[in-house]
């Protein structure tokens, strides 16, 4: 980049030259043709004969060195100021002679004259109504060739503006050169699976690409920092799904295999362990359901079908569905939402939030005690509350009651059928829906959620 850069720029410096060299020597040439012209007019306007009346203005020139001379459309020198015309060959074969006759003006540079044998700067200009060529020209000498040569100035101007160029030009490729061999070796790295924790891919130069270039770097780190804890977490969640799904298992298994293995077994004790295979099998329905639902939500979000969903509705066809649950447990639960509450959502990942929410407190809130549910709303969201006044849960517990598998009590969980897995799903069922939830101990006794809706 580099050398295609000075190649332009000395390119360019002798392109600058050539092009004022050529407007010098047009400037030239134009005051010359200027001065044929004052002299066909001098001419034209005096009756005395040629030589007298260019003797005398050519003296009063102030460019003593000056030639002039006159010619006839056939060539022929009628007056020449520096040699005696009779004496001069025919000129219609000299350079600027013909093109005059054939343009109407002609010059040439630096032309050896035959007659005074040195250099010239020949102008001629054709005058057809006279059948006259008037030429006239200067020495090629130290001072035209001085006045016709490029400015130096500019010269210089011009090499010192392209080594501050070149300087800024060689730091900022540097830098980029710089750049893009860390994040080569960074992207090579990457691609292998080496390792990514090495000097040589710190300390990015201090610019907008060096910024650019650390932040991807920090953005895949923290991509592959968060992969790994993913992976963790997935492990865990395998084995805290093994578990939990090797309990119903283990336990139908073990009734189902004590049925087999006595055939003579009664029937009211035969009925009992075929009731409690089918409750197993009950609870690992839910259990698998409710992993299905979660992971729905963290692999396929983007398919689910989103819709308008009357949360009112929904709420109401709860408290129908659990009304049997609330009176064995003598419950209230107080619905007091206003009618035509409508989020745009998954219809079934909301009721998962609402009847999961409910589950809980009947489950563990205690007999007697009353559920409350109300809403309030802004622009974008609705607010929902959805509280108890049971016995509440200990505060060390509160932070982790929305992990997956997670009991507070677990062997009272697990014999009430809980999944360990009802809180997780609301709390990734309100996040999926633009929102957020947190859960506290009221004051009076029992637990308080708090979340959020997008409308």
């Amino acid at each position: 980049m580099m050398a295609i850069f000075l190649i332009f720029a000395v390119a360019f410096i002798a392109f600058q030259q050539r092009r004022e060299k050529e407007f010098k020597i047009e400037m030239l040439n134009l005051q010359l043709q200027d001065y044929n012209k004052a002299v066909h007019e001098l001419l034209m306007a005096g009756a005395q004969p040629y030589d007298s009346v260019l003797t005398g203005y050519l003296k009063r020139n102030p460019k003593r060195d000056l030639r002039l001379t006159l010619v006839t459309t056939k060539g022929i020198v009628i007056y020449d100021n520096k040699e005696n015309s009779s004496k001069l060959d025919n000129h219609a074969r000299r350079k600027e002679i013909a093109m005059a006759l054939k343009n109407g003006s002609g010059y040439v540079i630096d032309r050896r004259s035959a007659t005074m044998k040195k250099q010239f700067f020949y102008s001629a200009t054709y005058f057809p109504d006279d059948g006259l060529v008037i030429r006239s020209a200067l020495p090629y000498n130290n001072n035209l060739t001085k006045s016709l040569s490029a400015d130096q100035h500019y010269i210089w101007f011009a090499l010192v503006a392209i080594i501050i160029l070149t300087l800024v030009l060689y730091r900022f490729t540097n830098r980029l050169g710089e750049n893009i061999r860390k994040l080569r070796v960074f992207a090579s790295r990457a691609d292998h699976g080496e390792s990514l924790d090495t000097d040589d891919l710190m300390g990015f130069p201090d610019d907008e690409l060096g910024e650019i270039a650390e932040k991807i770097i920090k953005i895949y780190w923290k991509l592959e920092k968060t992969k790994k804890e993913q992976d963790v977490l997935k492990r865990q969640l395998t084995q805290n799904i093994a578990h939990e799904l090797k309990t119903p298992v283990a336990s139908i298994q073990g009734y189902l295999e004590t049925i087999l293995d006595n055939p003579n077994i009664d029937e009211k004790t035969q009925k009992v362990f075929l009731q409690r295979s089918f409750a197993q099998s009950q609870r690992l329905t839910s259990l698998l359901q409710d992993i299905s639902t979660l992971n729905r939500m963290d692999d396929a979000r983007d398919y689910m079908d989103f819709d308008v969903v009357d949360i009112s509705r929904m709420v109401s066809n709860i408290t129908h569905e659990t009304a049997l649950q609330l009176q064995e447990k003598g419950m209230t639960f107080r619905d007091k939402l206003q009618p035509g509450i409508r989020v745009h959502g998954n219809q079934s990942l909301l009721y998962s939030v609402f009847r999961n929410l409910t589950d809980n407190a009947i489950a563990y809130a205690g007999e007697g005690k009353t559920i409350t549910l109300s809403a309030s709303e802004d622009e974008d969201y609705w607010y929902f509350v959805f509280q108890d006044n049971g016995v509440g849960v200990p505060p060390e517990h509160l932070p982790r009651l929305f992990e997956r598998f997670y009991r507070v009590d677990k062997g009272r969980s697990r014999k009430m059928g809980g999944t360990g897995l009802g809180l997780a799903i609301v709390k990734n069922a309100v996040q999926l829906h633009g929102g957020r939830i947190k859960v506290e101990n009221r004051q009076e006794g029992g637990l308080r959620f708090s979340f959020s809706l997008k409308k």
